[in-house]
């Protein structure tokens, strides 16, 4: 509904299962994107808020767009969260 990726991948009620399995990265993949979503989500709610203005709430979400571009070589599920909100 915001426009944000959402989850991807794996949701909370995998993830033990996934820790069974050995999948540590992919737990830590899910909880880094369900991490930015969350911080997205919040930025939102400060707008609606009238903490942020609309200049400073997009300032903050090119922030976190230029952050995840930094890192997306490195990690590709930043990559695939990019490409989830470009679709959005």
């Amino acid at each position: 509904m915001l426009g944000f990726p959402g989850k991807m991948g794996m949701s909370g009620d995998k993830v033990w299962d996934a820790y069974q399995d050995g999948q540590i990265q992919a737990i830590r993949d899910y909880c880094e994107t369900d991490v930015l979503n969350t911080y997205l989500i919040f930025l939102r709610f400060q707008l609606i808020r009238g903490h942020l203005t609309c200049d400073q709430y997009q300032a903050e979400c090119r922030k976190v767009r230029e952050t995840l571009a930094l890192e997306a070589g490195q990690k590709v599920h930043f990559q695939a969260f990019l490409d989830a909100w470009d679709e959005k």
